[in-house]
């Protein structure tokens, strides 16, 4: 007794009559496959549970609508910018262990990520934390002694540096101003 196999290209030969055409439908069903595994595996890449939608690792410029849609809790705040373009907004209250926090653009994606201590403790630079991200920001080493930004008491150091990792990628560097204050 002989065993009954299937063979798909036998079967595509014999309604097709030709090899012509047979090769074609294999071809077809081949890419149809690919096609759909390939779909699938977009899918698990980014999903709407994924608490990452954006996979860049370069940030972007917050807006006003940024800061305005992402409050932060603290009386008084410190950014660091390269130009007009601010990279990291937070706030932190004075004299107090609560964590400072603070926001972080990738592409479209607002991050939130915090630094103990307070305002107290950000004003000299300080490294923030969050899920997937941490971002440091350094002063130049001669920038012992912050220049006055205005009559409002703000401080500002011209040299700063804002190195951030995100998602176990490269490192980033950034050179811009950090400034502290009402």
């Amino acid at each position: 007794m002989k065993y009954a196999t299937f063979c798909p290209l036998a079967t595509v030969g014999r309604f097709c009559r030709g090899p012509a055409t047979a090769l074609a439908v294999a071809v077809s069903l081949v890419l149809l496959a690919g096609c759909a595994a390939n779909e699938d595996s977009q899918d698990e890449a980014v999903s709407n549970d994924s608490p990452l939608v954006s996979t860049s690792t370069k940030l972007a410029p917050l807006d006003e609508r940024d800061i305005a849609a992402h409050p932060l809790k603290g009386e008084l705040i410190c950014a660091f910018s390269v130009g007009r373009n601010t990279l990291l907004y937070a706030a932190g209250n004075v004299a107090s262990q609560a964590d400072a926090e603070a926001i972080v653009k990738f592409a479209d994606q607002v991050l939130r990520v915090q630094a103990p201590g307070g305002f107290d403790q950000m004003l000299r630079g300080t490294s923030f934390k969050g899920e997937r991200l941490v971002a440091e920001v350094k002063l130049a080493e001669h920038a012992e002694q912050p220049h006055l930004a205005g009559s409002d008491g703000a401080s500002s150091y011209p040299t700063a540096t804002l190195t951030y990792i995100r998602n176990n990628s490269a490192m980033r560097s950034v050179q811009g101003k950090w400034e502290c204050g009402p």
